[in-house]
């Protein structure tokens, strides 16, 4: 329970109630001890008082007393209450009858210490009660010339005198106590904050400041060796957690990507499949539409309607054939062998390809070292990515220049660029590009399938590929190899295409 109650408490709270209570609790036991000391001290100090005042004036009164003389008596008795010191002043014969008295009370004639004074001879101090007052009383046994005792000499101080003194200096030693007490605490909470309290402070409030969002903050360390270890040891935590979040960030993003290139490997594998499947399903009836058609254009009696019939339908069984060719593309998937090719060859190749679709109509521009940096790809997949790129530069409609460059970085890796002088690619469609069967063209002979082969076939050669606008005006791709090794010797001749 008491540890329940000092896990709610502040340091200084728990300093407060370990530290400076109990030496409080100490230095007021001492003073209490000390005190009754002093208390018994100067309760022997007054009382010593009312002695050194009885034995002050014995001779003079036994003298009197001796000669009779009770006035001289009486005068000696009213010098001593004039001193103020005492409250009575008592003589009495040697029967124990009064026979002067100076004071506001009077004690009884029969008082036990009065008897036991003369008849023991000695002197004597005690409390009494006199009227009801407390008082102390001083006893001293007078004595003739002949040493006989004639009489005896009665001095009393009230009790209350002497408690009002004590009480004043009770008072005052509490006064001081109270004000040594909430000096020593001030003094003590003091040193505490100076010495690490401020440190805890700036301690707690670097904790709060990142338990709010503040990730990047760290604690200072300075202040006593513990504290600043403290702070030290909160630091390479916070750093260590920091690094623990980034590598979790990391490997879930990383496993995110995997997941993301699994789904489109599957995909792309389920859509290949479907893809090659089609294309083989029409491309015997589509040769046979287009032979029937092309027979039928040699009869020499065909009307002109006819004839223009016969050519159109031959026009879009070729478009069909040319969807089917990017299907069986599409449904391919798979390198068949890599080895070491020049990239100015791959390049040439593709241009020289395209070139007989195209015609004319369109300028191709080669731009690269000759002879360019070796690559190691498959040359029949790689020259397929690069003719779909400029196969699809050509046919954006109002591309009449499509330039293809390649260049070895400093990193070793092969870059490939393909650009056009086209009206380029919105912003919001490149994040789609790529997809399967996702096309910007409005001539009805694309399928959406060229880039999306490109886009596999460079993932099957560990490189990457990104849309960009081009400086022709037009769209551009960039193809990035992976840094290429140093062609092998006895691979030397492997370089054609």
């Amino acid at each position: 329970m008491w540890s329940a109650v000092l896990n709610r408490l502040s340091l200084r709270s728990v300093l407060i109630v370990n530290v400076i209570v109990p030496l409080l609790f100490a230095m007021a036991l001492a003073t209490w001890f000390g005190f009754r000391t002093v208390e018994h001290v100067v309760e022997s100090r007054l009382q010593e008082d009312v002695e050194l005042v009885a034995r002050a004036i014995r001779l003079p009164v036994s003298y009197s007393l001796e000669k009779k003389r009770f006035g001289s008596v009486g005068q000696a008795l009213q010098s001593v209450f004039s001193i103020g010191r005492v409250y009575g002043a008592y003589v009495y014969d040697k029967e124990g009858r009064r026979i002067a008295a100076v004071g506001a009370v009077e004690p009884e004639q029969q008082q036990q210490g009065l008897q036991d004074v003369l008849e023991g001879g000695k002197r004597r101090g005690q409390y009494e009660k006199i009227e009801g007052r407390r008082v102390y009383s001083y006893f001293v046994p007078l004595f003739d010339s002949s040493g006989k005792t004639n009489g005896m000499l009665q001095i009393t101080r009230k009790k209350s005198d002497i408690q009002e003194n004590i009480h004043t200096l009770r008072l005052r030693v509490i006064a001081i106590l109270v004000a040594a007490g909430l000096f020593m605490s001030g003094l003590v909470l003091f040193g505490f904050y100076r010495a690490a309290g401020r440190y805890f402070t700036e301690l707690a409030q670097s904790m709060t400041r990142v338990r709010s969002g503040e990730r990047s903050h760290r604690a200072p360390h300075h202040g006593p060796r513990e504290i600043a270890s403290l702070a030290r040891v909160l630091n390479n935590m916070l750093d260590s957690v920091d690094r623990s979040e980034k590598e979790v960030e990391e490997r879930r993003r990383s496993e995110q990507e995997l997941e993301n290139r699994l789904w489109q490997s599957e995909k792309m594998a389920a859509i290949g499949q479907l893809a090659g499947g089609v294309a083989h399903e029409l491309g015997s009836p589509l040769s046979l539409i287009d032979g029937k058609a092309q027979r039928a254009l040699r009869d020499p009696d065909i009307s002109a309607t006819h004839e223009k019939s016969l050519r159109d339908i031959r026009g879009q069984v070729g478009r069909m054939n040319d969807l089917v060719r990017q299907l069986l593309d599409f449904g391919k998937g798979a390198m068949r062998e890599k080895r070491w090719v020049r990239a100015d060859r791959l390049a040439g190749s593709a241009v020289l390809t395209i070139q007989k679709e195209t015609g004319a109509s369109v300028e191709f521009v080669t731009r690269g070292p000759e002879p360019g940096p070796f690559v190691y790809a498959d040359p029949l997949r790689f020259e397929q990515a690069l003719i779909n790129l400029l196969r699809n530069a050509a046919q954006t409609g109002k591309a009449t220049r499509v330039a293809i460059c390649w260049e070895l970085a400093a990193t070793r890796e092969v870059i490939f660029k393909v650009e056009d002088n086209g009206p380029g690619i919105a912003d919001e469609v490149k994040p789609r590009i790529f997809e399967p069967f996702f096309s910007t063209g409005k001539n009805g002979r694309n399928t959406g399938l060229g880039l999306s082969v490109v886009h596999g076939i460079v993932r099957e050669h560990s490189g990457s590929i990104r849309v960009f606008d081009a400086e022709l005006g037009g769209a551009g791709f960039e193809i990035v190899l992976p840094p290429q090794e140093e062609k092998p010797k006895q691979e030397s001749g492997a370089e054609n295409v």
